[in-house]
């Protein structure tokens, strides 16, 4: 479901998943991402092979870019070719830069 690739120079990572974003994943999910910010200062979160999302989904990677946020941290959401992800987006009011506010 998730690939986690770290680079302890840079900081960085990019948390990969493939599969549901959805209601039933949501603990998984977030598990994987509070993981990734306690080694990393910068997380991309690709999501171009995701294969369904709901707003459950939406939500926590709306909180999770919060809570990046007020840890001067930075989160950012690769969206690749994915169309179901993008047409969601767009569906419940989201840009395809993902602006939470």
């Amino acid at each position: 479901m998730e690939n986690w690739q770290y680079n302890p120079e840079e900081k960085s990572g990019v948390l990969t998943f493939d599969g549901d974003m959805t209601i039933s994943h949501v603990s998984d999910i977030k598990e994987c991402l509070l993981e990734a910010f306690s080694d990393a200062e910068n997380v991309t979160v690709d999501v171009s092979a995701a294969t369904s999302v709901d707003v459950a989904g939406i939500q926590l990677l709306c909180a999770c870019l919060r809570f990046s946020k007020g840890r001067g941290k930075k989160m950012s959401l690769r969206l690749g070719e994915n169309t179901i992800f993008s047409e969601f987006l767009d569906e419940v009011g989201f840009s395809r830069d993902f602006i939470c506010a």
